[in-house]
């Protein structure tokens, strides 16, 4: 019975484990968001916040935010531009893989990415859902 007492526990949000120079990363469906914002996602366990982060925190920093793993991920800029980040903000998406070169204070990686797909944000009254 402590089986799924101790996987309900991680299932709630203790923390990720550390990150690591040099390790591999593979994220599916990551958010792009505001640093702030992900920071506040990540800490009150709110992924609310991750989609409703104003446009003044995309002109600060953007992230990935991995809803499973719960870590922030900063981009380098060498493969994956500005400007394709922002087409995802605000509701889109980025799949990416790469390795760690970096790690802040914050616990917020950098990773240069090797492959990436990005879905950009829906246009205001585009069809979401299927019939």
């Amino acid at each position: 019975m402590r089986k799924p007492a101790v996987v309900l526990l991680v299932a709630l949000g203790l923390p990720a484990k550390p990150f690591a120079a040099g390790e591999d990363v593979d994220v599916t469906a990551g958010v792009v968001t505001g640093l702030d914002c992900a920071l506040a996602a990540r800490e009150k366990g709110d992924l609310r916040r991750l989609t409703s982060c104003p446009p003044i925190e995309a002109q600060k920093d953007l992230v990935v935010f991995d809803v499973a793993e719960k870590r922030i991920y900063r981009i380098a800029g060498k493969k994956v531009f500005r400007y394709q980040l922002e087409s995802a903000f605000g509701g889109g998406s980025i799949d990416f893989s790469g390795k760690t070169v970096a790690m802040d204070t914050k616990e917020v990686a950098t990773v240069e990415v090797a492959e990436f797909s990005i879905t950009k944000k829906p246009k205001p009254g585009a069809f979401k859902g299927c019939l």
